[in-house]
C-alpha cells in the first residue's frame, strides 16, 4: 500500500507494447468520470500521452485516488522503454549447438 503523502513521480517509464495496449474498462469508465463524462474517445484522442501516464501511475500507485492520478497525469512526461525480454531474471537462450541446431536456456 502507498502512502498518500508519497510523492508522485514526473515522469514514467512504458514499454511499447504497453503505450500500444487499450486500457481495461474500469480505466476507461474512470477517466470519464474524472472528466465529467467526457467520451473516452475524445480523450484518447486529444490526450493521448495523459492517458498512458494515467496508466502508469495506476500501476505503481494502485492504492492511490484515481481521481488524484489522473488529475497529475496532465503534468507527467511518458518515457518509453525497451522492453527487457528476459526481465532480469529469465535465462538466455545459448547459441545453438553443432550437429543439433537447438537453443538452450543457460543460467
Amino acid at each position: 500500500m502507498t502512502d498518500a503523502s508519497t510523492p508522485l513521480p514526473t515522469t514514467v517509464r512504458v514499454t511499447e507494447s504497453f503505450s500500444r495496449r487499450m486500457p481495461t474498462q474500469r480505466v476507461i469508465d474512470a477517466v470519464q468520470h474524472a472528466e465529467g463524462g467526457t467520451p473516452f474517445g475524445e480523450l484518447i484522442q486529444h490526450q493521448p500521452f495523459r492517458v498512458v501516464a494515467f496508466r502508469a501511475l495506476l500501476r505503481d500507485f494502485p492504492d492511490r485516488d484515481t481521481t488524484s492520478l489522473w488529475l497529475h497525469s496532465y503534468d507527467v512526461e511518458v518515457e518509453v522503454v525497451e522492453a527487457n525480454p528476459t526481465n532480469g531474471d529469465s535465462p538466455t537462450l545459448a547459441p545453438p549447438s553443432d550437429g543439433f541446431g537447438v537453443s538452450t536456456p543457460t543460467p
